[in-house]
């Protein structure tokens, strides 16, 4: 929080003019401006995979990730970290303040090429038919991600014989 604000809320404080109000950390962030999302979708053949090639910076700012995934049919999917792979098309990453200036620090692109999926695993899930919802947004299931590493979120179509719906929402 800016030395001005921290200013205004004690004057506010000590005026009696105003109740003091919190927001969780992050909300706080949005309005800081340095909240971001992306997403991405696409209709995934049977037995193929939706790739998306996650890259964090290195530099000291943390990482805070969590995801939303929704798919029309039967679809299994894994957040692997130190993959080894070259980055596809940009998946443009938007300021959840739009009036901020900010840009994201992240690099997100999907459908990279030479894939070694790494061995470790941060997260697997089968997600059901019907468009189902998988992962959450909620800082419950937030993921500090390691400074300047590449991670693959990869959903894989399990249904033979059918095109399958994905959506991926990163915040």
């Amino acid at each position: 929080m800016s030395l001005p604000r921290v200013t205004e809320i004690l004057e506010l404080v000590k005026n009696g003019g105003n109740a003091f109000t919190t927001i969780d950390f992050a909300h706080h962030e949005i309005h800081e401006g340095e909240s971001f999302t992306a997403s991405y979708k696409a209709d995934v053949a049977n037995g193929a995979n939706l790739d998306l090639l996650i890259v964090t910076p290195n530099t000291d700012k943390r990482i805070h990730f969590t995801y939303v995934i929704e798919v029309e049919l039967e679809t299994d999917g894994a957040l692997y970290e130190n993959v080894t792979a070259t980055a596809g098309t940009a998946v443009a990453a938007y300021n959840r303040d739009r009036n901020s200036a900010n840009t994201a620090t992240l690099v997100v692109t999907h459908t990279p090429s030479g894939i070694t999926a790494g061995t470790t695993i941060i997260r697997s899930g089968h997600y059901g038919s019907g468009k189902t919802i998988g992962g959450d947004d909620s800082t419950v299931n937030e993921i500090i991600l390691k400074k300047n590493t590449k991670y693959l979120l990869r959903l894989t179509n399990v249904i033979s014989n059918a095109t399958n719906y994905m959506s991926v929402r990163l915040n």
